[in-house]
């Protein structure tokens, strides 16, 4: 017996260190993204090796002869034989996770692309408030996307993306599902909706995601988020292997920077990919408040302290101030705002940077967007969440396709960014799933475009889009203190949305258009069975998060 005991751990010992070695040395220099995940893998099967050849080892020390050990020496040698029997059986406890639904050798076993799965990884990158003209690639000459702009150089550039609302939550969950916020839970059927989501909305576990979709078919799904509106009390967590967002309810923090979103979503890609996988990094700057990092101290110098571009101060306190005062503090929103900008696009550029050196590039399909654009007093507005102008639906879309994947270099017709689903299930070769709304994205410039619906407004009254090729039209909802309106602008002539084409002729078959949606959508909502926003139960915030969402501007003091 004893002998036996010495042959398992010697041989688990033994099994174990080779393991590691063979997946550190497979995952370091010969493979540029090291594993701790496959080495530790590779290890506890070189422990099962070695367990499996220790009966022959047991033999082999039985006929050896024995010999007496006395006093103290006897003492540490049992000592030592206990410590090495402990270390011998801790790779064993691995094992052990296989019994768990998502434990660690159940994914682990699987922690290298299988055999002819040529599927492409899928990498979405989202920017929190980008608006498209601050981009190079779009226009901007500022200078405040140097990389985003070379990464566009082999990128399809869409030039005429849009949002199914204007602020993240109802958003980003668009983008997800493919459906409009009143189909996917995020929309009542109701005028005004502001406390709702602040303290009540989330995905319901009923709707479908893309995420969740890739992870049945074989996928690793990894997101690296931050925002207060996509934690996992909001229902993101569901569908993904790894989800961090550091702005949770249970976390202190305020706000996460994109120095710290590109230095997880690496960590991610060196310690723990597996391939095929998808992975989601979005980046909340250039939201409010406006403090890059980066912001040069003379720029801060010039203006009060006490600005820090919060909701409160235009809408609260501006809008009072004299011209001289407001003009000033919009210059200040603007320039600090394209800071803003220039900061996020120089982590995007390190993580762009990453993944090609974990030899990734080539073989992915990386998108690079917004979940809305940012409101600078276009139309006497800020931030977001309030209007369905050009400034806040219009967002940068630009799409590496994987080699092998060819489409033109500038697409032109009107796209959704609710049509990404139905673009990664075309891109993969999988079968449309039944919940499926909308059709992918075109490779080819000069088809006709989309008529894309808007919807969930964040602050006052709802309000709805539809935007097509040639016109833009919103809808205000009627109330007992105001009359349900139409305001329709010419997209080609008139991009600054400045001249109202509501009375027009043209007018007419937008508004019926655009009315016949917003019913449908009313009916959709109503399947949510909630019929008055303060009936119900609110996520429980805690004091940090409530100083978040006032930091950021959602709530104030």
């Amino acid at each position: 017996m004893r002998a036996y005991v010495v042959a398992l751990r010697m041989a688990g010992i033994a099994g174990a260190l080779a393991g590691a070695g063979v997946g550190l040395l497979r995952w370091s220099w010969a493979w540029p993204g090291l594993s701790l995940t496959a080495a530790a893998a590779s290890c506890a099967l070189g422990w099962l090796v070695g367990v499996a050849v220790s009966p022959a080892l047991a033999w082999g020390l039985s006929r050896r002869p024995k010999r007496a050990r006395t006093g103290r020496g006897e003492r540490w040698g049992r000592a030592a034989s206990t410590a090495l029997t402990v270390l011998a059986m801790v790779p064993g406890v691995l094992w052990l996770t296989m019994a768990l639904p998502n434990g660690f050798m159940r994914n682990a076993l699987g922690a290298d692309r299988r055999p002819g799965d040529t599927r492409p990884n899928l990498i979405l990158i989202s920017i929190d408030a980008l608006r498209a003209d601050h981009v190079g690639e779009y226009g901007n000459r500022d200078g405040l996307t140097p990389n985003i702009d070379n990464f566009s150089e082999e990128a399809t550039r869409y030039e005429a993306a849009y949002v199914a609302s204007p602020w993240t939550l109802t958003s980003l969950a668009a983008v997800v599902t493919s459906l409009a916020p009143s189909e996917c839970g995020l929309k009542l059927a109701a005028p005004r909706m502001h406390d709702w989501y602040l303290y009540s909305a989330k995905l319901p576990e009923s709707v479908p995601l893309l995420h969740e979709q890739l992870q049945r078919e074989g996928y690793t799904t990894a997101a690296e988020l931050t925002n207060c509106f996509l934690t996992a009390e909001r229902g993101w967590r569901r569908g993904f292997d790894y989800f961090r967002n550091e702005d949770g309810p249970e976390l202190g923090t305020i706000l996460t920077r994109a120095a710290t979103v590109t230095a997880n979503a690496l960590a991610w890609l060196r310690l723990n990919r597996r391939e095929p996988f998808f992975l989601w990094a979005h980046y909340l700057d250039p939201h409010v408040p406006y403090n890059a990092p980066g912001t040069p101290p003379e720029l801060r110098a010039r203006y009060p302290r006490q600005w820090l571009t919060r909701r409160e101060y235009w809408y609260e306190s501006m809008r009072r101030r004299d011209e001289d005062t407001k003009a000033r503090y919009q210059e200040f929103c603007r320039r600090m705002y394209a800071e803003e900008v220039r900061y996020a696009d120089r982590w995007v550029g390190k993580l762009l940077d990453g993944i090609k050196e974990a030899g990734l590039w080539e073989d992915s399909l990386i998108v690079i967007t917004a979940d809305h654009g940012e409101e600078l007093f276009e139309h006497e507005g800020f931030e977001h969440g309030h209007t369905m102008h050009e400034e806040l639906l219009w967002v940068p879309l630009l799409v590496k396709w994987p080699e092998g994947f060819n489409a033109d270099k500038c697409i032109t017709q009107t796209v959704a960014l609710t049509d990404l689903p139905a673009t990664v299930f075309e891109l993969v070769g999988s079968r449309p799933p039944a919940w499926l709304k909308g059709g992918p994205l075109p490779r080819r410039d000069g088809l006709p475009g989309e008529a894309v619906y808007s919807e969930g407004i964040l602050h006052g009254v709802e309000q709805t889009a539809l935007t097509t090729d040639e016109y833009k039209a919103i809808h205000h909802a009627g109330t007992r203190l105001a009359e349900e309106r139409l305001e329709v602008y010419a997209r080609a002539g008139d991009r600054e949305e400045k001249t109202d084409l509501a009375g027009s002729d043209v007018a007419m078959d937008l508004r019926g258009r655009l009315v016949m949606r917003t019913r449908a959508a009313e009916e959709a909502a109503k399947q949510w069975k909630v019929s008055h926003e303060r009936e119900f139960r609110g996520i429980d915030l805690s004091r940090a998060t409530r100083e978040k969402l006032r930091t950021l501007g959602y709530i104030g003091d």
